[in-house]
């Protein structure tokens, strides 16, 4: 498994939505932000790094809600930082060992071209692979 899709599985054990796998809908995907559902969170690498590098991964994490929402994605936005930030310890209980620094939280990133507000916030995770 990678890196983001590792922050995702976590999200879900924190109980902030359900993973979208190829058994299960959900609204936390990884690398991608399809255009269904409505409510949805995307993990999304700028760079990746490597395990044990000193700069970290830098991560971002999109939220969106339905068309016309605002409060819903922001909150959404708000209680993952609330988890994330200042995390040391392993992803989803046996993940890899990450330190998670917020850089910018539920910043407003527009609407989509359907009025779906997204959100976005900048992370940096230092972790061993």
């Amino acid at each position: 498994m990678n890196l983001i899709e590792r922050l995702c599985d976590h999200l879900e054990f924190l109980g902030l939505g359900t993973c979208n796998t190829d058994e299960t809908a959900g609204d936390l995907f990884w690398g991608i932000l399809p255009d269904s559902p409505d409510r949805a969170l995307a993990v999304m690498s700028v760079d990746s790094s490597y395990a044990g590098s000193t700069n970290g991964a830098r991560i971002q994490i999109f939220t969106r809600g339905a068309p016309g929402q605002v409060r819903i994605p922001y909150e959404w936005s708000v209680a993952v930082a609330e988890e994330l930030e200042g995390f040391s310890g392993f992803l989803s209980g046996d993940g890899p060992r990450v330190s998670i620094e917020a850089i910018s939280v539920a910043e407003g990133a527009g609407t989509d071209t359907s009025g779906r507000h997204l959100y976005v916030s900048n992370y940096r995770v230092r972790y061993c692979g």
